[in-house]
């Protein structure tokens, strides 16, 4: 009951508005102090809710408590509720006329409160040993399990509970037992659980601290992703001045395992994605050191394309944390998406200047001397990965396809027939090396074989039906290829490159204002100034 209710509520009306807010294109400009009636408001709030900008809710709604309308009163209890403002959600929760003791969410407020202030006995009477909202029964038992041990250490059996206890469960046990107890099921979480960074940081954490430095540096090295300043978390560790590298109150405990349920209940799409922010949001209200819980709220936010809030929670992660480098990361992505060139340029180069021989950092610099036409530069930026991290696909790629855009084909060829020798199914090589043959008019036969196989495995692959339509025109059948060209369009309708191929193919069949008309549409979405006097001119000619 309280699930259907859940959902019912916070999809319709936090989340459901997101199915229109394309069609939505601008809001009337208002003053906020000057809207009074009730409609006004209610539209206001529910669109800026559909938009993400809480903010806006609180300008129009905060300062109205004392209306009587529980319809206003919900959006805005929802709104402080999901952007982390617990405290005047429980105001608002206070004024809302509902049976509290059914629609438990009302009460989500003052448990988050309470845990925050060590009210713990408070909580329990709000439970009563009832289904707590969204997994905070999980929070529940931790809280119990904290006080079980804590009155009497013979409570844990740690024999029968090896195989069933988690990660946050162990951090509890650390506060009351010694390591002895700790090793066997420290160790059995290593080595059977599915864990996430921040898991793995806790768990390295742990054996630092029973000094098991063998352990301590596998995790950092093997189980740390490249995107973390490695150097920096081993050092934070030894000056035993982070959240990881001490033993953790409940209140971080508590923190780490609200992320882990808001991860884990990211299945069902846009309908969790409201419930998703106010376990995040509670997890850093709980310890506001838990960055890779504003990290998650930042892609969470990035995905509905409220880039601006994203980037407000990624300011929030301090240079000093371990996940300032994937934040920074995350930002270069955000600006890339936001074309922000300047700010995008920016970014990039401070982030070189402070981690030089970082990975990820390198990759970004070489797609940005790509996409300036530097391949030289973005060469050698490939050939510095590649001596420093070895080799892997995805390098050996990008490498091949800038060989070849400075005029070195044959051996970019031989470093992609070499990428297919250990991966023959990998069909973006596949389709590289097909498109780049039909564009010499080399080996159009093996081209056109090569790119078949690609679509065996992504037969709905846009770029590769216009891949295989091209090379079909290359060899002179015409309606063969704008059989494959017309899919093309249809799946990439803002594709210059595929509208004028479908443009030369339409002319080649004696379809001259069907071709005109597709070279047209690709001059909307052309931003090639060679590419656009090419086809203006193959305009004029017609016309």
């Amino acid at each position: 009951m309280i699930k259907l209710f859940l959902i019912l509520f916070i999809s319709t009306t936090l989340l459901g508005c997101y199915a229109n807010k394309n069609k939505i294109q601008t809001l009337p400009n208002y003053k906020i102090e000057k809207i009074s009636s009730y409609s006004s408001k209610y539209l206001i709030a529910n669109y800026s809710i559909a938009k993400g900008d809480y903010k806006t809710v609180n300008e129009v709604l905060n300062n109205d408590f004392n209306n009587n309308n529980n319809e206003l009163l919900k959006l805005n209890f929802f709104s402080n509720l999901v952007s982390g403002h617990f405290t005047t959600a429980n105001k608002i929760s206070n004024l809302i006329t509902t049976d509290k003791k059914k629609n438990y969410l009302y009460l989500l407020p003052k448990y988050i409160l309470n845990i925050k202030n060590n009210k713990f006995k408070e909580n329990i009477k709000i439970s009563d040993g009832k289904e707590i909202f969204f997994g905070f029964k999980k929070i529940d038992y931790l809280i119990k399990l904290w006080f079980q041990n804590k009155e009497s250490k013979s409570s844990f059996d740690f024999d029968k509970r090896l195989e069933n206890t988690t990660i946050h469960e162990l951090l509890i046990l650390e506060n009351f037992y010694d390591n002895s107890k700790l090793n066997k099921i420290a160790d059995y979480i290593y080595y059977n659980k599915l864990l996430n960074y921040n898991d793995y940081l806790f768990l390295a954490g742990l054996y630092f601290r029973q000094n098991n430095l063998e352990k301590f540096n596998e995790i950092i090295k093997t189980k740390i992703s490249n995107q973390f300043n490695k150097k920096l978390i081993t050092q934070n560790f030894f000056l035993k001045n982070d959240t990881f590298s001490q033993t953790p109150k409940l209140s971080v405990i508590l923190s780490a395992k609200l992320y882990n349920i808001a991860i884990e209940n990211n299945r069902d799409g846009d309908k969790s994605k409201g419930l998703q922010k106010i376990l995040l949001e509670t997890s850093i209200f709980l310890c506001p050191e838990m960055d890779i819980a504003k990290y998650s709220l930042a892609e969470i936010y990035s995905s509905e394309n409220l880039y601006n809030i994203a980037l407000e929670k990624l300011s929030t992660i301090s240079s000093k944390s371990y996940y300032f480098l994937p934040g920074n990361l995350k930002k270069l992505s955000i600006k890339k998406k936001l074309v922000k060139r300047d700010s995008y340029n920016k970014l990039l180069f401070q982030n070189l200047e402070i981690w030089p021989e970082n990975e990820s950092i390198l990759y970004e610099l070489a797609n940005y001397y790509k996409s300036r036409k530097e391949y030289e530069k973005s060469l050698k930026t490939y050939e510095k990965i590649v001596k420093n991290f070895g080799e892997n696909n995805r390098v050996l790629f990008l490498y091949a396809s800038n060989l070849d855009k400075v005029n070195k084909w044959e051996d970019a060829k031989n470093l992609f027939l070499k990428l297919l020798e250990k991966n023959p199914e990998d069909t973006y090589s596949l389709n590289y090396i097909s498109y780049r043959l039909s564009l010499r008019d080399e080996d159009l036969g093996y081209a056109l074989k090569l790119i078949k196989k690609a679509l065996t495995l992504d037969p709905e692959n846009g770029y590769f039906l216009d891949t295989i339509g091209w090379i079909e025109f290359k060899r002179k059948n015409f309606k063969n290829a704008v059989f494959y060209l017309e899919k093309a369009t249809s799946i990439l309708p803002n594709s210059p490159e595929v509208l004028d191929h479908l443009g030369d193919c339409y002319f080649k069949l004696g379809r001259k204002k069907e071709a005109i008309y597709q070279w047209k549409r690709a001059l909307k979405y052309e931003g090639d100034k060679i590419i656009i006097k090419k086809i203006s001119q193959k305009i004029r000619e017609i016309e």
